[in-house]
């Protein structure tokens, strides 16, 4: 009898006879994410879910903590070397775990409906996606669930207009995502950037509301519990609303950050970034004072995927 849609000697990635103990039967569900989206696993355990994957307790190397996990999932998931990557110990978690958190026998990941979630930097993911699954889907049973989704429309400042998601061709406006498909922690932060993904926009781009009546919108760190029967979008009569914002005039231009840095936590006029993270600029060097040491510096106005205008050091980033 298969276990978690495949039989157990599949399960841990490197083949093996069916395992004994209690530990050798225990199974720990995982998903994996962008910034913001879901990625197929190479190890999917379901053919029309194909970002679930679970392992073997037992393939962990001891001491088994967050740490030596992350390994064996990149291990088992083809990645070239360890990624930069968190782990969050379920779906509802709200931070990720330290590397040193011990991996409990029961609880945390031993159900699909409850897995743990390896969060992978978006800077390295076009090395991460050339390996790709040998599996034929074919093979794998359905997920057994009903899947949920958090539904939205798409307006411009002169009405409705055609969502990318678009599932019904008399409601074009009417778009909807996979509700596990959005990263954690999940908050009105992560939800813009999974639905900014799938309408190909940055986040900027757009205000997205709590409803299709504009009248509330979401906060950043507002917690979204995409487990009940009441979140925002669950249902395509009471969608979300994305409302596209024009992008400021002249800021057209892609700007790639080169290395990462805190300016931005000390002087707030000034940007945070992140090794390949991209702004938008108009491209002309300015100078600016920069509050920590008052030095003047060469550097782009740019807007980050949040919406923030600040600076960025000249040095710092490449116009692409």
């Amino acid at each position: 009898m298969s276990v978690c849609g495949r039989e157990p000697s599949q399960l841990d990635g490197r083949g093996g006879s069916e395992p004994k103990s209690e530990a050798s039967h225990h199974y720990i569900y995982y998903r994996l994410y962008a910034n913001n989206d879901a990625l197929e696993s190479k190890n999917p355990i379901y053919s029309n879910d194909r970002f679930v994957g679970c392992i073997l307790f037992k393939s962990i190397t001891p001491p088994r903590n967050v740490a030596s996990l992350k390994r064996n999932l990149c291990k088992v998931e083809g990645f070239d070397g360890i990624p930069t990557c968190t782990l969050y110990l379920s779906l509802s978690e709200k931070a990720p775990a330290e590397d040193s958190t011990r991996l409990p026998l029961r609880g945390s990941g031993s159900s699909e409906l409850d897995p743990m979630a390896l969060v992978l930097n978006d800077t390295e993911l076009e090395k991460i996606l050339e390996v790709s699954s040998n599996l034929d889907s074919h093979t794998l049973p359905e997920w057994p669930h009903e899947q949920h989704y958090v539904h939205y429309r798409t307006y411009d400042d002169a009405g409705e207009i055609v969502s990318k998601t678009s599932f019904d061709e008399t409601d074009t406006s009417l778009g909807r995502i996979n509700a596990l498909s959005v990263p954690p922690p999940h908050n009105g932060t992560s939800l813009k950037a999974r639905l900014s993904q799938a309408e190909k926009l940055l986040a900027y781009d757009f205000t997205l509301y709590k409803d299709d009546n504009g009248e509330m919108i979401f906060n950043y760190d507002e917690v979204i519990n995409f487990f009940s029967d009441n979140y925002p979008g669950i249902i395509g009569d009471e969608p979300v609303a994305i409302v596209y914002v024009p992008m400021p005039q002249g800021f057209s231009r892609e700007l790639r950050s080169n290395v990462a840095c805190t300016m931005g936590a000390h002087d707030p006029t000034w940007h945070s970034q992140t090794a390949g993270e991209v702004f938008h600029t108009d491209g002309v060097v300015t100078r600016k004072r920069y509050y920590m040491d008052a030095w003047v510096y060469d550097c782009y106005v740019a807007i980050n995927s949040n919406g923030k205008r600040g600076f960025i050091k000249r040095e710092f980033a490449t116009l692409c």
